[in-house]
């Protein structure tokens, strides 16, 4: 693993994503196969290996709201635990496999990621506590990249609401779980690059 500290959404970091799986599609490799979700992965890796371009990435107003919040939530976060965060920028598990979390942690091993729902969804987490399968993967797969023993989830939309805290710990079952998937990933993307390139 190698860390790059540099700001998230710089050129720099947009550089190193491209051509890798990244834990923002990390469920989409756990979907079926035949899925336009599961071969959108694929094609989108190989291609821009073989290009070295990226298209344009998809953002709506719930993620522009999240990238908004994203240091309201943390200032929450860290007078809820008393820890201190700071961003970090991209840690690159090898040529094919990277992820970006919202902050680390500072004198732990472990980080944050937030997310910024609507009142509904918060109202979801308030009765479940729990961490939902839409991101199941997305979190495991930054343990996975920064060799974090945990990750603090959690969601945000207004400090006004009781704060609720999911801790993920790192589970090597899981783990190996989903290197074996991205693993077998890769092996479809080499296997497309190829095509493209003949």
């Amino acid at each position: 693993m190698i860390y790059h500290d540099i700001d998230q959404n710089s050129e720099e970091w947009l550089e190193l994503r491209r051509g890798k799986f990244t834990a923002s599609t990390a469920s989409d490799l756990f979907m079926d196969k035949k899925t336009a979700g599961y071969r959108n992965a694929i094609i989108k890796v190989a291609y821009e290996i073989v290009t070295g371009e990226s298209e344009e990435s998809y953002s709506n107003k719930w993620m522009q709201r999240g990238h908004e919040r994203e240091p309201i939530a943390a200032e929450n976060y860290e007078l809820l635990t008393f820890n201190t965060t700071e961003v970090c920028g991209f840690f690159e598990y090898n040529e094919y496999i990277g992820a970006s979390p919202d902050r680390k942690i500072v004198g732990q091993n472990g980080g944050c990621e937030f997310k910024c729902p609507s009142f509904q969804v918060y109202n979801e987490y308030l009765e479940t506590q729990k961490l939902p399968k839409s991101y199941f993967w997305q979190v495991h797969h930054q343990l996975l990249c920064t060799g974090w023993d945990f990750i603090d989830y959690m969601p945000f939309s207004s400090p006004k609401l009781k704060q609720i805290l999911i801790r993920v710990e790192r589970d090597e079952s899981i783990q190996n779980m989903l290197l074996d998937k991205l693993n077998e990933c890769i092996e479809e993307v080499k296997v497309l690059v190829e095509r493209i390139r003949q």
